[in-house]
């Protein structure tokens, strides 16, 4: 029998055919009207000559970008927007394309671009009309926060960063002989639902498995990244086991500090910047999960190779994207961070007050504009 918490979170529970009709609630959503100048926000200015502006969809559809398209009509604003959850599933994909057509509608001279995270998102938007363009997200994870830490003891034969929600599955993991969880819940949900779901994974919890977590009444604190960067480094595995959901951050953080990946077949993207030699695939089921994570524990490959391998294959990515901004841009500019050909920040996304990027913006239109040119200092000042 589906309960209310499994009607209001089809998704996140993943009920047959309601998870997916429900995408098609997204047609119907707008855009608030209760803007104040203290809404916090998560963005980034890439650049401010022309605006390049890439924000979160919350709210969604596309947080941010309608408020400023609509406070600066005139001005040829470019939005960057991110798929924090999969599209590859027709009735969400179809609700997005409407709630594109509407921006575009709504805002003549700003130009909404979506970056898809796997190239059949990008194939299924590009049918219905989106403007959009595969930029795999967690190459934006900054690699100097999550790095091997040479000499720490692995006191596990895995670790699963990931929320504390049924479509993780974590119970793939019950057989794993020893298990580490850096999880948290989402804010969204009631203290009640928040209760059940960490009491039921508390006592299905196996022998020699740990969250790492502080605990506050029913809820898990969430953790810096040093100190996820230290979870990851006392286990031997990092684990992926939901079938659908975004890019998954925690897949390349795991990758970026040294930790080679056992996951399960999955849409969404995370496997973008896997490697033969660095992960594993397996089935959906705990046996499996089992026999991955003691092979790839076997193979002992060195943390630094797993970092190294990876970054090879974000640095091709990073190139693509810098040259796409260079050209929405309409030109180069001087590399202060040899990585970025623009203003960069961990996630392209930098939290601040709505007042904070319009107040930016509207700084930038009052200064005389950059010269179109150049790979000099004076053309990157604006970029800072």
């Amino acid at each position: 029998m589906l309960g209310l918490h499994t009607l209001q979170y089809p998704f996140l529970f993943s009920v047959p055919v309601v998870s997916q009709v429900i995408g098609l609630r997204g047609l119907f959503a707008r855009s608030p009207r209760n803007w104040t100048d203290a809404t916090p926000v998560m963005g980034l200015f890439l650049s401010l000559d022309p605006p390049i502006f890439c924000c979160q969809p919350q709210p969604w559809p596309f947080g941010a970008a309608h408020y400023l398209a609509a406070c600066f009509p005139n001005e040829p604003l470019i939005c960057l927007q991110p798929i924090t959850m999969s599209l590859e599933r027709r009735t969400f994909a179809l609700a997005f394309a409407v709630q594109h057509r509407r921006f575009r509608k709504a805002h003549p001279n700003a130009r909404l671009i979506v970056m898809a995270n796997t190239p059949e998102e990008e194939r299924l938007l590009r049918k219905l009309g989106v403007d959009v363009r595969l930029v795999p997200q967690n190459m934006f994870i900054d690699e100097t926060m999550y790095h091997p830490i040479p000499g720490h003891e692995r006191r596990f034969d895995a670790i699963y960063n990931a929320q504390l929600a049924p479509f993780k599955r974590h119970e793939l993991a019950r057989f794993v002989p020893s298990c580490a969880y850096v999880t948290k819940m989402f804010t969204s949900w009631s203290q009640q639902l928040k209760k059940a779901q960490l009491d039921k994974f508390v006592r299905s919890m196996p022998q020699g498995h740990a969250i790492l977590n502080d605990f506050s009444g029913n809820d898990v604190m969430s953790m810096d990244h040093i100190r996820v960067n230290e979870a990851m480094a006392s286990a031997h595995v990092g684990l992926c086991l939901s079938k659908l959901e975004g890019a998954m951050y925690a897949s390349i953080e795991y990758l970026l500090a040294g930790l080679p990946v056992v996951s399960t077949r999955s849409q969404g993207g995370r496997d973008t910047f896997f490697h033969p030699d660095t992960t594993l695939i397996v089935d959906d089921n705990p046996r499996a999960v089992q026999d991955g994570v003691a092979a790839m524990k076997a193979r002992a490959i060195p943390p630094n190779y797993v970092r190294a391998t990876t970054l090879r294959l974000m640095a091709s990515e990073r190139e693509r994207f810098n040259t796409f901004i260079d050209e929405i841009r309409g030109r180069q500019i001087e590399r202060l961070d040899p990585r970025w050909s623009f203003n960069y920040f961990h996630k392209l996304s930098r939290f601040g007050l709505l007042s904070e990027f319009e107040n930016q913006l509207s700084g930038s239109l009052q200064k005389p504009l950059s010269t179109p040119a150049s790979t000099n200092g004076d053309s990157a000042s604006e970029d800072r």
